[in-house]
């Protein structure tokens, strides 16, 4: 399987730099303002369109060999039972969720080169997840027992109402923690983690063409090639990936056949992306108390907490990641500790007002004196 992944990442590296080329060409790049955007060269927003070739390509090079029997020769063991076993695996859902995926990813592209209206983007969100809903099987009923010992059974017009909402708010929460050089892939690989602990057949092909085809990107967008190879995700990259990835969790953790049998627990799902929705809720708290739209952008992200704060990119990248992978290690200790569904969410939502009373507290203390007074007018 290693051989596999140096050959996919090989050709991954090939199609990020022809396509960052490309977008460099053509001036596809993002321009520093000095204000949310601070970096000091114009950098190529060639990432995600560079990775969703790459991960169709790898997805569809992994189902052939597959189909023709050829893994033994890359060394690769399928699980027996499972989401990634040859007879569980949900082909048809993952035809939809890959077409879909693609087809939000360019819409996305052109509103990054043109500027499209925030109404589009949404319509493309939601339509996306209405036809994954009814042409991928895939709605998010069972809750598992978060209020007791019972699971909670969603009515499907609520459930399609639900699932909508969490679609749509995870694809838009992970283009907001873009924010500095690394954080986002770091959320991303730690995601897929989650994802291979939650379900029964671990680390699936899905995932290993996904990890191959971000590898190259996470690599030259901290800068480890040099500021020349230097690329962002861009805002089509990051929806496109936040799609995915919230489909997936909800695949996984939903029986289309029986909605009261769990394969996975949903609850577990939220710690995988603790951070993620963290950044989300506050950037929406802040947001809506200032009475501005939630898609306006500003400096209200965890990470501009720690920039604004005086910590270089570096520090901040290290002490988000901290925190980030804190709260899902937090997750896999109740988990495997046996604790309720129930307790579980208590404690994730305890995790959610403390970070509120923590900025809180910091942004009142952070205050000179005249401002202090000035706003207690």
């Amino acid at each position: 399987m290693f051989s596999l992944f140096l050959l996919y990442s090989l050709l991954a590296f090939i199609v990020h730099l022809l396509v960052r080329h490309f977008f460099k060409k053509r001036n596809f790049v993002d321009i520093p303002d000095g204000i949310k955007k601070k970096h000091t060269d114009e950098i190529p927003i060639s990432g995600g369109l560079s990775y969703g070739i790459c991960f169709v390509l790898f997805f569809s090079i992994s189902f052939l060999l597959i189909f023709y029997d050829l893994t033994p020769f890359f060394e690769i063991e399928l699980p027996a039972e499972g989401f990634g076993s040859l007879n569980s695996f949900p082909y048809v859902s993952f035809f939809w969720l890959i077409l879909l995926s693609l087809v939000l990813l360019m819409i996305c592209l052109i509103d990054d080169l043109i500027d499209l209206p925030v109404w589009i983007r949404l319509f493309a969100q939601i339509s996306c997840t209405i036809l994954m809903i009814q042409f991928g099987d895939m709605n998010l009923l069972n809750l598992g027992a978060v209020f007791g010992e019972k699971d909670v059974i969603l009515p499907d017009y609520l459930g399609f109402v639900f699932t909508i909402f969490c679609v749509v708010g995870i694809t838009n929460a992970f283009n907001w923690i873009d924010g500095i050089d690394g954080f986002f892939s770091f959320q991303v690989i730690l995601a897929l983690i989650g994802l291979s602990a939650m379900g029964a057949a671990g680390f699936t092909l899905a995932h290993f063409s996904m990890l191959a085809a971000l590898l190259p990107y996470s690599l030259m967008n901290i800068g480890l090639l040099g500021n020349k190879f230097k690329v962002f995700i861009g805002d089509h990259g990051a929806m496109m990936i936040g799609f995915y990835l919230a489909c997936c969790f909800i695949l996984l953790t939903q029986d289309p056949i029986n909605a009261n049998e769990s394969k996975a627990s949903p609850v577990n799902a939220l710690w995988c992306v603790g951070l993620v929705l963290l950044n989300a809720f506050h950037v929406i708290w802040k947001r809506s108390i200032k009475k501005r739209s939630i898609f306006n952008s500003d400096r209200e992200h965890i990470h501009h907490f720690f920039l604004d704060r005086g910590y270089s990119s570096n520090l901040t990248l290290l002490i988000v990641s901290t925190i980030s992978l804190t709260i899902s290690a937090l997750g896999a200790i109740i988990h495997y500790s046996g604790l309720p569904e129930w307790f579980s969410l208590m404690a994730f939502i305890s995790i959610l007002f403390f970070w509120a009373f923590l900025s809180r507290f910091s942004s009142l203390v952070s205050k000179s004196p005249q401002e202090s007074l000035q706003s207690s007018k």
